[in-house]
């Protein structure tokens, strides 16, 4: 058993941490929120994780900047993010495979809007042992107005196996669900200094 955790620690030592960057432009959110209306687009690969990630984002982001549903629209906060299953297994080995493929559509919380839609897969094989899985996620997120400016930016990309959380957040949807809390918090915290 010690083996198995000395492993275990040296994977994650490997694996690499989670990094968040962001820039910001020099206005306050307070001119922010008197003079835009923000449509929320998101882009995940998968249908129900679009929905999934819209809804988590505007309840997240609609108390701290101005969401609206309806045009007329002076901006945009665009989502997009992808996260893949990576596994180690003690006992025999096995291969776990995602793959997406992206279309340029974008959800809109009422429908696809701007191309194609996106397509997705799975495959696994099935093995003896036990499995370590996390979620290894890439979230980026572009607010901006319709001229083009860039009001906020932000990269994260959450590496599962290196953190804490990477033991109960084991899906895409929970990865989804932790990376927009902290980046609605980071936003926060850029905007107030």
């Amino acid at each position: 058993m010690r083996k198995i955790v000395i492993i275990i620690s040296l994977l994650f030592a490997f694996v690499g941490c989670s990094t968040v960057q962001t820039q910001k432009a020099n206005i306050p959110i307070t001119s922010i929120n008197q003079s835009e209306r923000f449509q929320l687009l998101v882009r995940t690969g998968n249908a129900v994780m679009d929905k999934l990630v819209y809804e988590m984002a505007y309840q997240q982001f609609s108390e701290l900047l101005p969401l609206r549903e309806k045009e007329p629209f002076t901006g945009v906060m665009e989502i997009t993010f992808v996260s893949s299953d990576q596994s180690w297994f003690v006992g025999s080995s096995s291969t776990v495979g995602t793959a997406t493929a992206y279309g340029s559509a974008w959800y809109s919380g009422s429908g696809y809007i701007g191309g194609t839609a996106a397509v997705s897969g799975s495959s696994s094989t099935i093995s003896s042992g036990g499995a370590f899985t996390w979620q290894n996620s890439t979230m980026f997120i572009v607010v901006k107005k319709v001229d083009g400016e860039r009001l906020w930016i932000a990269d994260y990309s959450y590496k599962g196996g290196w953190e804490m959380s990477g033991w109960v957040v084991n899906t895409p949807d929970e990865a989804a669900r932790l990376v927009v809390k902290r980046l609605r918090d980071r936003f926060e915290s850029d905007f107030s200094k």
